[in-house]
């Protein structure tokens, strides 16, 4: 066999597994995994507000174990909540869902919030879900 025969039929041999291998590399660790999406609205009637937050499991696994946070004024009270409880720490706070929506299945979603008001008016924000932030929406 001529030499250039031989680098033809190496060459076909090596670079295929050299495709292959490529395909099954795994995912490196800066490829985000996928997580949850929340949105965040505001509803203000100054002083007053409301808050809801949709939180949608947009991956292919249930969601436990989520929480969200938020910045509240110190002069700010909190009236009512639905879907989860509030704890408060200063102008931090943090909403745990209740027992119905600890867990989100894939394509599930789940809508909890609050109603206060603040004088001098100034609504929540800064809502993160498990420490990535939420997006906002205006109703």
């Amino acid at each position: 066999m001529d030499r250039h025969r031989l680098s033809w039929r190496l060459a076909s041999v090596l670079v295929p597994a050299a495709v292959i291998a490529a395909a099954q590399t795994p995912a490196s660790a800066a490829d985000p995994a996928p997580a949850p999406a929340c949105v965040a609205q505001v509803l203000t009637f100054a002083p007053g507000y409301q808050v809801v937050v949709n939180v949608r499991n947009t991956t292919a696994v249930p969601v436990t174990g989520w929480h969200l946070t938020f910045q509240l004024a110190s002069t700010a009270t909190i009236a009512s909540s639905f879907g989860g409880t509030i704890a408060r720490s200063g102008s931090s706070g943090t909403i745990t869902p209740a027992v119905y929506f600890t867990t989100i299945q894939p394509g599930g979603q789940a809508n909890v919030g609050f109603g206060g008001s603040a004088v001098p008016f100034t609504p929540p924000t800064g809502f993160t879900l498990n420490g990535a932030p939420c997006a906002a929406s205006g109703w």
